[in-house]
């Protein structure tokens, strides 16, 4: 899955964005852009990619996505089933960091807006009643105009800024690399992204920065911090549980459909990394 540059038409008259999306399905392209987003997803369901976390979504989820991170929501669905779909509505706002002004972010009272824009680099998931509240104040937004809908955007990312109840998405690993001047390794990240469903060959990704299989190996732990074929059981194993979760689809099916071949290996992958079986897993979600 390569991510793409989106250029956004950003209105220069306006501090920030705001739209409401009612389509069928989310099927969007990976893409990154250089805003930050903020997205609550109203109704629809299916997998959320951000960075290398790949997880589940549904109705009232609340996330906000740092400047050129790359993300895509994606529904669920089969061909036979997209005319029982309900609509999918998302309710998205747009931003530059320096939205109030280049000195905004200096002042003190501006500080903890700050360091949750720094969070954001990662994507937040927000959780629990932060959410709810979150939904509410997002929704509220859209009928407000002029100082009162600045003063109100001002309001949810002061709520934001101050939630405990929250997820970090992806590793701090990705997006240290993600945006560093050697292309290299998002040459790798993207090759994984797109291709992790299927089977992967170390001699391909070497090739792709123009390495040999040993000198690749060593490259990639020294950028890292991981071997190659860690990272690449993460990025599968986590898709095999949106599909566990979200999809309900049947454990070896899951296995198949996120790059493996042997149910062995899968199945002791997937204790390593999440700390359960996917028996227990799945049982967790009955």
């Amino acid at each position: 899955m390569k991510a793409n540059f989106h250029k956004l038409n950003y209105p220069i008259e306006q501090a920030f964005h705001i739209r409401k999306d009612v389509r069928e399905y989310f099927d969007d392209h990976w893409h990154f852009h250089d805003m930050i987003e903020l997205v609550y997803i109203q109704h629809g369901q299916g997998g959320r990619y951000i960075g290398d976390s790949i997880d589940a979504f549904s109705d009232g989820e609340v996330v906000l996505v740092g400047a050129h991170l790359p993300h895509v929501w994606k529904s669920n669905f089969f061909e036979d089933q997209l005319p029982l779909q309900k609509k999918c509505v998302s309710i998205v706002i747009q931003f530059p960091e320096d939205f109030l002004g280049i000195n905004f972010m200096s002042l003190p009272e501006a500080k903890h807006i700050k360091f949750l824009f720094k969070r954001a680099e990662r994507g937040i998931v927000f959780m629990d009643n932060d959410r709810k509240v979150l939904a509410k104040k997002i929704t509220s937004l859209l009928k407000l105009e002029g100082m009162e809908r600045l003063i109100k955007f001002i309001d949810i990312l002061n709520y934001a800024a101050k939630s405990i109840n929250y997820q970090l998405l992806a590793s701090p690993l990705f997006v240290d690399t993600i945006t560093d001047s050697d292309n290299k390794i998002n040459k790798v990240f993207e090759y994984i992204m797109d291709n992790f469903t299927e089977d992967i060959q170390l001699t391909t990704a070497a090739s792709l920065i123009g390495m040999n299989k040993t000198s690749f190996c060593r490259y990639f732990k020294k950028r890292t911090k991981k071997t190659f074929s860690s990272f690449l059981n993460e990025v599968r194993i986590g898709h095999a549980c949106k599909l566990i979760s979200q999809d309900r689809i049947p454990i070896t099916e899951s296995a198949y459909l996120s790059g493996y071949n042997s149910p062995s290996y899968f199945y002791k992958q997937f204790k390593e990394i999440t700390g359960v079986s996917p028996t227990e897993y799945q049982a967790k979600l009955i």
